[in-house]
């Protein structure tokens, strides 16, 4: 019968100390009643391994769509203005000779100004507004700036840029007014070309407007479209980030939990055990020592930073546990495993050497005498490293111990669990009992 922690992902240290865990460990008995007491630690599988916003680029977004918004207009500024201005100046003699080129050249300025802000993004709006609002005036002024009707086979050079004007106030003005704008622009242009100063032109002027309003009126809806499509990508990604940075708070919670928990009972029950047993003065002094051996690994345990220890290569971390398990009062083996040189993060090492520690402790004290063979395994399988701990004493029924008994899914499957790993407990009634611990390296997505 076995009971199985899957992995949960965190980049969390786990201050644990092996070490201490392991002197304080061997120097009294542990308050659990054996592997078993982690019975019914349930199957967790936290989904927090590499954050999920990383490398995730959203296909549209407020900023990408106004900065598509400002070089599209930027290019058809320049582009009309460029390909037309011939034509504006061939036109100059029909106009006034101060106010028509100076409108003209009023116009094209804030075209460059446009023309700017596709480098310039955030002079964007004010180049929008400033070319709509002068190519209105240009247009309402149109009769006072001809003196003499202008040749029938050309229409008023203000009619090449509406397109110009109605799209840079669909960008630069709310929707509100950017509406007003494009039924305003048309409905002035064909007032004008019905004018003789304009042309006289009827039908084909109604038309041109009814045209020009078709064609703004596109450019407006899918502005708004597009800004409100982009708002609402940016509010939701906005939510999830939100939503993924509380789920980590409460996974970081949940890991210190895990941590604190591991500590009071590798630590603080154990000491308090001893000294309620205590009853001669090396008892005494020896429960004196334990404490304040506990009392330092709480305050290690809070004061430790993350990322201050390097990697631990397999050899090391074999070491570490076969120090550990040299004190305690039952002999037990270490058996050499493969090492490939694979190198494990220290918090990892930590939480797999206090793990196996814990769970030796364990089978000293409830698999039997020193009779009972007990092993400890350390080995490189692939990119992975795992501890086996193992005995053939006494084993018992995972199904009987009761889910208040808090050692082993405090001490070895939940602390192992905390850095990412897996820990399987095999037990039977008289056939021993086996702790797997293992962990592998997060692949990146």
């Amino acid at each position: 019968m076995a009971t199985t922690a899957e992995p949960a992902r965190s980049r969390r240290t786990d201050r644990t100390a092996p070490g201490d865990t392991a002197t304080r460990a061997a120097a009294a008995p542990s308050v659990d009643v054996g592997p078993g007491a982690a019975t019914g630690a349930s199957s967790t599988s936290a989904p927090f391994g590499a954050d999920p916003t990383r490398g995730v680029r959203s296909a549209i977004t407020q900023a990408s769509v106004e900065r598509l918004f400002s070089v599209l207009l930027a290019l058809t500024a320049i582009g009309f203005g460029a390909l037309y201005a011939p034509k504006v100046v061939g036109q100059f003699p029909n106009l006034d000779q101060v106010w028509g080129p100076v409108s003209a050249a009023a116009l094209g300025a804030s075209f460059l100004f446009v023309g700017a802000t596709a480098f310039v993004q955030r002079l964007a709006q004010v180049a929008q507004i400033s070319c709509a609002l002068l190519f209105l005036v240009v247009l309402v002024t149109w009769p006072l700036t001809v003196h003499q009707a202008i040749p029938a086979d050309q229409v008023p050079w203000p009619w090449w840029f509406c397109t110009v004007g109605s799209t840079a106030a669909a960008l630069g003005f709310a929707p509100w007014r950017a509406t007003v704008y494009t039924a305003l622009v048309p409905a002035v242009y064909v007032a004008i070309r019905l004018t003789p100063l304009g042309g006289e032109a009827g039908l084909p002027a109604v038309l041109q407007g009814v045209f020009t309003a078709f064609l703004s009126g596109a450019v407006l809806v899918i502005a708004v479209l597009l800004r409100r499509a982009a708002a609402a990508v940016d509010t939701a990604q906005a939510t999830a980030v939100r939503r993924y940075s509380a789920a980590i708070r409460e996974h970081a919670t949940e890991v210190e939990r895990v941590q604190v928990d591991a500590i009071v009972h590798d630590s603080v029950l154990t000491t308090l055990l001893s000294a309620a047993r205590a009853d001669t003065p090396e008892a005494r002094a020896l429960a004196a020592r334990m404490a304040r051996n506990a009392i330092d690994h709480l305050a290690a345990a809070a004061t430790d930073q993350p990322g201050e220890a390097p990697p631990v290569p397999v050899h090391e971390l074999r070491d570490r546990i076969a120090e550990a398990v040299d004190g305690l009062a039952a002999p037990v083996r270490l058996i050499d495993g493969h090492d490939g040189g694979l190198r494990v993060p220290a918090i990892v090492a930590e939480a797999l050497a206090a793990a196996a520690v814990q769970a030796s402790v364990n089978s000293v004290q409830h698999a039997g005498g020193p009779q009972v063979d007990r092993w400890v395994s350390v080995d490189q399988r692939g990119s992975a490293v795992r501890v086996e701990v193992g005995d053939d004493g006494a084993g018992f029924d995972l199904g009987a111990v009761p889910a208040a008994r808090l050692g082993v899914r405090r001490s070895i499957v939940e602390r192992v669990q905390a850095v990412g790993g897996t820990a399987v407990v095999s037990s039977n009634p008289g056939a021993g009992t086996r702790i797997r611990l293992e962990w592998t390296p997060e692949v990146p997505a």
